[in-house]
């Protein structure tokens, strides 16, 4: 299903059209002065196409101007098409630690964890994705969907520390509240294939692993885990490193390698590869009409500087013949001697 609509941003643009009116009126004004000159050096007349030629190009240059001035856009209506039977969560450690950063200015561990969410949003292409933030506890901040747009927007609009966990510890973060997908309802009841992809800095208070990796697998939910950050990351104030925060490096890899070992994830597993075996195939259905909106003013801009290039191109080759002769021995200019 496909629909197609073409409007104008700026309409008022068209006001202009009159304009073309300017360089027509200077080009007539010129000729009529060029056929004086020449009645008067008695010199033959230029071929009446060529005139007529040169006019179009100038109007056709100022029209096409006008037009993409008043921003023409098309706009598109197809339908979205994503599975139904297949959801995937995308849920992003927001905790303090994942502001550290590796010197000032540098992208934060946030910021990685987001590319990675961008990242398996592409691969991911017509599973529906939703997007979690997570501390001491698991909030959805988008249920799974197919729009592209709003899980995008929702990754881009996470924060540290937003909301803020409900509890105050030097480490806020604790793994067993991922149990709360498998409970709080998360996934709908429709999507019988289900994943949640865990992006953090590995960085938790104790957990029990086992437990866990049951409460997601008695809701058929396959779990991987990515690590992002390094030994050497700070969470900075200005210049200057925060005091209170060490990150444990040793700990966080070791968290992480539990927490994957009881779920089944082989070590280096590739996150995507990960969800998109759990999710597999399955047929699409339309679930929505997905709007596009693509503007046209750059091909009309085109369209004016190609014009302007064969008015040029067309009066320097007139030019040129004017100014060169074929002789019997080659080319050469009137005038010049031998």
């Amino acid at each position: 299903m496909l629909a197609a609509s073409v409007f104008f941003l700026t309409p008022r643009a068209a006001l202009l059209a009159p304009m073309v009116i300017v360089p027509v009126a200077a080009f007539v004004v010129a000729t009529r002065r060029v056929d004086r000159v020449r009645r008067i050096l008695h010199l033959p007349p230029p071929p009446a196409s060529r005139g007529r030629e040169r006019v179009l190009l100038l109007a056709a240059i100022v029209l096409l101007l006008v037009v993409a001035a008043m921003q023409p856009v098309v706009r598109t209506r197809t339908g979205l098409r994503a599975r139904t039977d297949a959801q995937v969560f995308v849920v992003l450690d927001t905790s303090r630690s994942m502001a550290a950063a590796p010197r000032p200015g540098a992208p934060s561990r946030l910021d990685q964890a987001k590319r990675v969410a961008l990242s398996l949003g592409t691969r991911l292409h017509g599973v529906p994705l939703g997007v979690a933030t997570f501390t001491d506890r698991v909030l959805p901040d988008l249920f799974p969907t197919s729009d592209t747009g709003a899980y995008d927007s929702a990754v881009d609009a996470v924060g540290i520390e937003s909301p803020p966990p409900r509890d105050t510890n030097t480490v806020a973060t604790t793994f067993d509240a991922l149990t709360q997908t498998a409970t709080e309802g998360f996934f709908a009841p429709s999507a019988r294939r289900r994943a949640v992809v865990l992006v953090t800095d590995g960085e938790s208070r104790p957990f029990d692993q086992a437990t866990i990796a049951d409460s997601l697998r008695s809701q058929h939910i396959a779990l991987s885990v990515v690590r992002v950050g390094g030994s050497g990351d700070r969470v900075w104030d200005g210049d200057r490193a925060e005091a209170n925060f060490r990150p444990d490096p040793a700990a966080a890899r070791l968290n992480v390698a539990r927490l994957a070992q009881a779920v089944g994830q082989a070590p280096g597993a590739d996150a995507g590869a990960v969800a998109a075996r759990a999710v597999g195939s399955g047929p699409t259905h339309i679930v929505g009409i997905e709007p596009r909106v693509r503007s046209l003013s750059p091909i009309f801009a085109v369209l004016a500087l190609a014009a302007l290039a064969v008015y040029l191109g067309a009066g320097a080759l007139s030019k040129w013949l004017r100014d060169v002769t074929f002789a019997p021995r080659g080319w050469r200019r009137r005038g010049a001697t031998t």
